[in-house]
């Protein structure tokens, strides 16, 4: 008798099914939970990788500010070492000779308005030689002269060597750095010279005359470093040439 029921009740549940409807409800709400649950996953990740992205952006800014900056500072370490020239000349065409023998033959020394140059040597920037020459300005009658370097330094990571939309005038320990492109030189001049005088400089180099009377424009860029359009490098003779490497006792 219990077997009969318990095979009546076993025949009664196998035969009971719930309506179509119903289970096609049921198999709707579990996709769209499934849908759901992927979904998070999906915006995790992005999130998650969102996150990575812009940390290693800042952090790869924060390294490429960091590299420039002690960049800036080696320059202005190079350029307070009172060390002795290799050579003196009071032309820049003698000194210019001079350094395409010995350091590289594309090194061009610029032309300063109003600054006479005083010597040069060998400097190192970056574990590379380069040339360093030292100037002093010729202010007007009364003023103070100030000394001025330009590291002088041939480009060798670009093949196509692009001029700089700019000069850019930066600053370091209290000197300013002025930093321009001729082609596939690239020139950085440490001055205490004030951004004033530096601009005066570039618009006299620009047009080949004084313009004492003229006050210069200044262009500050929103961080606060000044930028000025760049110079045309003027037409330079050569004379002949006479150097005498310095001798020191």
């Amino acid at each position: 008798m219990q077997l009969a029921l318990r095979r009546a009740a076993r025949h009664s549940v196998q035969r009971m099914q719930a309506p179509a409807s119903l289970r096609a409800g049921i198999a709707r709400g579990l996709h769209q939970e499934h849908r759901r649950a992927q979904y998070g996953v999906w915006l995790r990740a992005g999130a998650v990788a969102l996150v990575v992205v812009t940390v290693t952006s800042g952090w790869s800014a924060y390294q490429a500010g960091k590299r420039e900056r002690l960049a800036k500072e080696e320059l202005v370490l190079r350029f307070k070492r009172p060390l002795p020239y290799e050579v003196t000349a009071s032309n820049s065409e003698q000194l210019e000779t001079w350094f395409k023998g010995t350091v590289d033959p594309r090194v061009a020394l610029p032309q300063l308005p109003r600054a006479k140059p005083l010597g040069g040597r060998i400097s190192i920037l970056n574990g590379r030689e380069v040339a360093y020459i030292s100037y002093e300005t010729l202010p007007d009658e009364g003023g103070p002269s100030r000394r001025l370097g330009v590291f002088v330094v041939p480009d060798e990571a670009s093949p196509r060597p692009q001029a700089l939309p700019a000069v850019e005038v930066d600053s370091a320990q209290g000197f300013n750095i002025v930093t321009w492109r001729d082609h596939e030189v690239v020139y950085e001049m440490v001055t205490d010279m004030d951004e004033r005088d530096i601009l005066r400089m570039l618009e006299e180099r620009e047009h080949g005359a004084t313009l004492a009377s003229t006050p210069p424009r200044a262009m500050e860029s929103a961080d606060g470093n000044y930028s000025y359009q760049t110079l045309p490098m003027p037409a330079r003779s050569r004379p002949a040439v006479s150097v005498e490497p310095a001798s020191f006792p």
